[in-house]
């Protein structure tokens, strides 16, 4: 570890490996520091994202065996082996982090590795393991934790949150889930998928509330097809006694709830406590820093975050962008640097059905004084839909409306329910991003009959009802 570097990055995470690994391959001199080495990768890789989907995709294959017992295959019962389901989970994770641990970024990456915590102890300096280290540009990628619940009785049942669930020793006979977000729903389908009895707590009058309510309704619904049970408009009070939970409605009223685990999904806290900011010129308002457009310190702009640090986006892919926005603009003129923003960006929760949303929701839209029309289109004729068994699915558009070309309006946003939605979508988030209007869906010949043929159906369907009896008349004219 040398003295001095162009840039030094605190977190090995999805952001600070971006940065990390971006400014090595531009021949700059980086210094990464990590308290972990044992997190290197970040909460994606060793406790989010990547052993989540590994166990979606075990747990999907539980729910397949039980469909097609309905076709002759034979008896599909009985509960998972978790232990198995972990040696899966753990294995996709030793794949991933085969080029993301600490040896393969020292030998195969190059990149100055220092195990440790770090502290700033200037505007352009950190010590860490007792050294001082001055940077050009320091980033703080530090990650977050789960938000935790504190209610009495606690130390009574197990508690779980993503960090530690993926080592559970046995699968549950009950489990209780605080929170309806995609955390809990994700995890708590499969569960129920694998064979325990699953109870949701969500103190909202919905599931999922960033989504439409009619999304969020139609989600629920394909989970309770898993037995998943809803308790809305309830919050935990207290765990009375090992395995059973005290909860009451907005009533008042309370009830009692078996449960042998309780997977808290409420949230993301982030917190920038050790690091000594204030030393570096940054002072925290409610633990949080001030951070501009371009993702800097607004007291000093050598300080940038990424990632959950940033506390702006709270996904992996929400790196990705700040990662893109920093290396753009660390080599980019003032005028023309990129500023953050969410209008082109999507996410996607991984239940099944999936649901995948993307740009200016309808609120925003409406906001902005932006002239829209919204397209709600059943997938309940769609031919792939039919033969596949998803005619529950749906998709949802908001168009920018275009006098001129009414079939060509800019596509602002919208969402996808359905199997895959986060592949079905993609076309569909390509067309926000670039601002291509609806015309370059309407106009393109897909294979049939691939799931993604139902945008084009929608639309089809949308502007021929559109066309009116002048039109008509014009077009009869024209052929004859």
């Amino acid at each position: 570890m040398k003295s001095k570097y162009d840039i030094v990055v605190i977190g090995a995470g999805s952001g600070g490996l971006g940065v990390a690994l971006g400014m090595k391959t531009f021949g700059f001199d980086v210094l990464m520091v990590e308290k972990d080495a044992d997190n290197i990768g970040g909460e994606c890789l060793n406790s989010g994202c990547v052993p989540s989907k590994a166990l979606i995709h075990v747990a999907g294959l539980f729910a397949k065996g039980r469909e097609a017992a309905e076709y002759g295959l034979g008896d599909a019962s009985g509960k998972a082996d978790l232990q198995k389901i972990w040696k899966y989970v753990h294995a996709s994770q030793d794949v991933i982090r085969a080029h993301e641990d600490l040896e393969y970024l020292r030998n195969h990456e190059d990149l100055d590795v220092e195990v440790g915590h770090a502290k700033f102890t200037g505007r352009k300096e950190i010590e860490v393991n007792g050294k001082k280290v001055k940077a050009r540009k320091i980033l703080v990628a530090t990650g977050s934790r789960p938000r935790m619940i504190d209610v009495e009785g606690m130390d009574k049942v197990k508690i779980y949150t993503n960090e530690n669930l993926f080592h559970m020793q046995e699968l549950p006979e009950n489990m209780l889930i605080i929170g309806g977000g995609p955390i809990g729903m994700e995890m708590g389908q499969c569960f129920a998928r694998l064979g325990s009895k699953v109870r949701v707590l969500e103190k909202n009058e919905r599931i999922m509330k960033k989504e439409l309510p009619e999304v969020s309704s139609l989600v629920q619904e394909r989970l309770e097809k898993d037995d998943m049970e809803f308790l809305m408009e309830h919050e935990l009070v207290s765990f009375p006694e090992a395995n059973m939970a005290l909860v009451k409605d907005n009533s008042g009223n309370e009830k009692r709830i078996p449960c042998d685990a309780v997977l808290v999904g409420i949230g993301r806290t982030v917190s920038h406590e050790g690091l000594d900011l204030e030393k570096a010129g940054v002072t925290l308002n409610n633990k949080k820093t001030e951070i501009d457009s371009k993702l800097r310190a607004k007291e000093n702009k050598n300080i940038v975050f990424a990632g959950d640090a940033a506390a702006n986006v709270f996904f992996s892919h929400g790196a990705e962008l700040h990662t893109t926005i920093l290396l753009t603009n660390f080599f980019t003129p003032w005028p023309f640097q990129k500023k953050f923003d969410l209008d082109h960006f999507s996410w996607c929760t991984f239940t099944d059905p999936e649901v995948c949303t993307f740009g200016l929701s309808e609120q925003e839209i409406k906001e902005r004084g932006i002239s829209y029309e919204r397209l709600d289109h059943s997938f309940e004729s769609d031919d792939r839909a039919i033969t596949s068994d998803y005619r529950y699915g749906k998709l949802i558009l908001f168009l920018k409306k275009n006098r001129l070309n009414p079939r060509n309006g800019k596509i602002l946003g919208g969402t996808v329910v359905a199997p895959n939605a986060g592949e079905m979508a993609q076309e569909l988030i390509m067309a926000n991003q670039q601002g291509l209007g609806a015309g370059a869906i309407f106009n393109k010949t897909y294979p049939y009959p691939v799931q993604t043929r139902v945008h084009k159906v929608a639309l089809v369907e949308k502007f021929s009802s559109g066309i009116s009896p002048l039109i008509k008349k014009a077009m009869k004219f024209l052929y004859h």
